[in-house]
C-alpha cells in the first residue's frame, strides 16, 4: 500500500503543531484521535474520499492508515513543498495522495499565486479537514475559502475545522496581545474572529453550522463541524 511496508514518521521539524506533536507517541495518538472523531462527526469509512487541507507532513495519513489501513482516497494537500515532499515519499500509494498548491498565504508562502483553489472537484468531497488553517488566514481569503469547501462537498458531505473564535471581539484580529498561550510573532501567526462574524461567512458560504465546541484544539481553538445548508 505505501512505497515504505513502514513509513518512519517525520522528523519533529515536520511535524507541525509546535509543542503538541514532538514524540512519536503524541504524533500518532492526536491523528488516530482526530479521525475517529472524522468518523464520528463526519461519517468517514472505507468509501469516503477525504480532503486533508493544510496536511502538512501526512498527520492525518498517518491516522487513517493506523485506524482503517486505507480508504478510498486520502487527498492531502498543502502550500509548504518540503513538508508535502515527504509525506509524498513516505506515505503516498494506493488510497493516499498528496499536492502541492502553490497559492498565497502571508505566513506560509507569501509569493504565492492569488488565485484560490482545494484541488478538488465540485460535489466530491465527503469528509473534509481542516486543522489550524483558518487560525493562520486573513479575514479576505476566509469567506472565499468556505465557499470553496461548500463547492466541494459532496450533498452529504461535513467539514471539520478548527480556528480561533471568541464572543465581544472585533471581527477579525491578527496577533491579539495577551490572548492564548503563547506570544505570537510574524504574519497571521494567530487570526481571531468574533464567533457571531466568522457564523457570517460560514452562512454567507451556503453552509450550516452542524456541531460547534468551543476552546478545546491546539492553543485554545474551537471546532466546528460544517455541512451543506
Amino acid at each position: 500500500m505505501f512505497k515504505k511496508k513502514t513509513a518512519p514518521l517525520p522528523p519533529g521539524k515536520y511535524r507541525m503543531g509546535g509543542t503538541h506533536f514532538k514524540n512519536d507517541k503524541a504524533f500518532i495518538r492526536t491523528a488516530v484521535r482526530d479521525v475517529r472523531r472524522l468518523v464520528e462527526y463526519c461519517d468517514l469509512n472505507t468509501e469516503s474520499s477525504l480532503l486533508d487541507w493544510g496536511c502538512g507532513a501526512g498527520r492525518l495519513a498517518v491516522g487513517v492508515r493506523e485506524e482503517f489501513g486505507r480508504i478510498r482516497d486520502y487527498h492531502g494537500v498543502d502550500i509548504q513543498p518540503e513538508l508535502v515532499e515527504w509525506a509524498d515519499a513516505n506515505l503516498a500509494g494506493a488510497g493516499f495522495r498528496f499536492t502541492c498548491l502553490d497559492v498565497s498565504n502571508e505566513r506560509y508562502n507569501p509569493d504565492g499565486s492569488p488565485e484560490r483553489t482545494l484541488a478538488a472537484e465540485s460535489g466530491s468531497v465527503d469528509a473534509f479537514y481542516a486543522y489550524s488553517v483558518f487560525s493562520h488566514m486573513n479575514d479576505d481569503d476566509t469567506p472565499a475559502y468556505l465557499r470553496l469547501i461548500g463547492e466541494a462537498l459532496a450533498p452529504a458531505g461535513r467539514a471539520l475545522v478548527t480556528c480561533f473564535v471568541e464572543e465581544d471581539v472585533d471581527d477579525w484580529e491578527e496577533n491579539p496581545e495577551g490572548y492564548g498561550p503563547l506570544e505570537w510573532k510574524g504574519p497571521l501567526h494567530c487570526t481571531r474572529f468574533a464567533r457571531s462574524h466568522f457564523e457570517e461567512h460560514v452562512r454567507a458560504a451556503g453552509l450550516a453550522v452542524d456541531r460547534f465546541e468551543y476552546g478545546r484544539e491546539t492553543d485554545g481553538q474551537s471546532l466546528y463541524v460544517l455541512r451543506l445548508r
